[in-house]
């Protein structure tokens, strides 16, 4: 029984999490549709600054004797995010080449904005870390999804009265948001301590005084700091490999300041699926995991080993029929897509590049997403430090071959390096997998789509491709009948999977259906 409901919680998850964040993305798309008219592409150099992202997997179970150590471990976060903010921020500031001053106005402004909204929402992680180990699955998209929308809203309202104030507009929207979504956790869970579904399914914690550390002989699990240390090391370098051509970008000048802002709204752009599918499936699949297996291999229930090879096979064919279905159709419907989203801007030469680029990225990205988020819900610190080292040689083959490629391929050839890097994680996850599950060799034939469902998209493919170069983008009427033309080969495949797919579909099936009955089942999760 409690493993269906482990399942059910990562179904519910997952479906929640895609819900909400296409409608959230939707919102996120129109508004910065909105931004790209209002600034210049080296304004968008400084408004696409991302922050480094410090959440800890602390999500197995919180119990009893456990829950002070976990508490005191996660606020350990917050001197952390200090130190690792501040540094980036004088690298930022001092190190890397600023923009025109004559372009972009107040650029430490925007710099001091984005250190300040991570440390701002770094004071919610406890709660949302304890929130997710305890199945509260809506909570964090709804309150991700607030966050965003009201950085989205604000940001257009303020650029519509203020559009030469770009970065002050950047500032408060991010540090405004920040603080909305640090709040909303804390109230939420004043309110949910002092409700009835309290009394009924009550929680660890009986106020919110009990998530605040408390000092002790005994401050933390050592075993859990171990662990700590070697995912933050992991952090670092998986952080290189992630943002590792923007580096590069900047130190050694490869990009223009301009041709960053083209490549990062390109880049948001193509990692749209990534964000309304990949992601939500991903993090349910590593609760699910977490939830089901322990990090000590030996005892682990062979009935839950099992189960979790089982779910693991079907999610990875999925996304691998996903992605493969986004690079067939991606390819010949990238320069559409732009045409709609930025005009002539982005939808010829560069920009087009890049976009069909990214759909051979998302493809390995889903696939990568999976297998990495399986081995790191069940390894120990001494395997992630062994895997740690393996990233540094990674790391440094990454970067050598995104600066070589750039040479030959323009700012493409760091979406290339992307596919280097991610393939290469790929075999290293598969081999993981192969080893701890001690399955056949071969057992990832297992996971690849049908012949005829691989076959059917490389002639869909073909025909779209086809369709691309007479009959569109030239007017809305013809390009209206190459989108009709997809949708019909869309439907085609749809067929074809229907057919070929059957144990897949009754996989889906069976576990939407486990979703629909613990949603109906189970009030807390909703």
């Amino acid at each position: 029984m409690l493993e269906k409901s482990v399942v059910s919680v990562a179904i519910l998850s997952a479906s929640y999490n895609i819900i909400l964040q296409v409608l959230v993305r939707i919102l996120s798309s129109l508004s910065n549709a909105i931004i790209f008219r209002f600034i210049t592409r080296e304004a968008l150099g400084v408004i696409n600054v991302s922050r480094e992202a410090f959440r800890r997997s602390c999500l197995s179970t919180f119990d009893k004797k456990n829950l002070e150590k976990k508490f005191n471990l996660l606020w350990m976060i917050i001197p952390v995010c200090i130190v690792c903010s501040i540094s980036l921020r004088y690298v930022w500031l001092y190190v890397l080449q600023a923009p025109d001053a004559n372009i972009v106005l107040n650029y430490s402004s925007g710099v001091n904005a984005v250190v300040l909204s991570v440390l701002i929402e770094s004071l919610a992680e406890p709660v949302y870390v304890f929130s997710q180990s305890s199945h509260f699955v809506k909570l964090k998209v709804v309150l991700e999804g607030l966050m965003l929308t009201v950085r989205s809203i604000s940001m257009v309202i303020c650029l519509s009265i203020w559009p030469n104030q770009a970065i002050y507009c950047f500032c408060f929207s991010q540090i405004f948001s920040s603080i909305v979504y640090t709040l909303s956790f804390y109230a939420y869970f004043e309110y949910y301590l002092n409700s009835k579904e309290q009394k009924t399914a009550p929680l660890l914690i009986t106020s919110l005084r009990d998530v605040f550390p408390k000092f002790s002989k005994y401050f933390v699990a050592i075993g859990d700091l171990y662990l700590i240390w070697s995912f933050f090391k992991q952090t670092l370098l998986k952080q290189l490999l992630t943002e590792g051509e923007r580096y590069l970008m900047t130190f050694f000048s490869i990009l223009t300041f301009a041709e960053q802002g083209l490549y990062d709204v390109v880049n948001n752009l193509g990692s749209l699926a990534a964000r309304f599918i990949f992601l939500p499936v991903e993090d349910s699949a590593y609760l699910l995991f977490t939830q089901l297996l322990s990090r000590d291999k030996t005892s682990n229930p062979q009935e839950n080993v099992s189960l979790c090879l089982t779910i693991l096979g079907n999610i990875l064919k999925l996304m691998i029929l996903l992605g493969l279905t986004i690079l067939a159709f991606g390819y010949s419907y990238s320069q559409l897509l732009l045409h709609l989203y930025g005009g002539s801007k982005l939808s010829v030469g560069l920009g087009l590049t890049l976009m069909r680029w990214h759909c051979v990225y998302v493809l390995l990205l889903a696939i990568n997403g999976v297998t990495e988020g399986f081995k790191f819900a069940v390894v120990n610190h001494t395997e992630i430090d062994r895997y740690n080292k393996h990233l540094v040689w990674l790391s440094a083959f990454f970067l050598s071959a995104a600066y070589f490629l750039v040479s030959i391929f323009g700012s493409a050839g760091f979406i290339i390096a992307n596919c280097l890097n991610m393939g290469c994680r790929i075999v290293h996850s598969v081999h993981f997998i192969q080893k701890y599950f001690q399955v056949q060799k071969y057992w990832w034939m297992t996971i690849v789509p049908h012949l005829t469902v691989v076959m059917n998209l490389t002639v869909i493919l073909c025909l779209t491709a086809i369709s691309e170069v007479y009959i569109c983008c030239y007017s809305v009427y013809v390009w209206i009948w190459h989108l009709l033309f997809g949708a019909g080969c869309f439907v085609w495949f749809l067929w074809i999977v229907w057919r070929k797919e059957q144990a897949l579909i009754r996989f889906v099936y069976e576990q939407w259906r486990k979703k629909e009955s613990s949603s109906e089942n189970k009030s807390k999760l909703s």
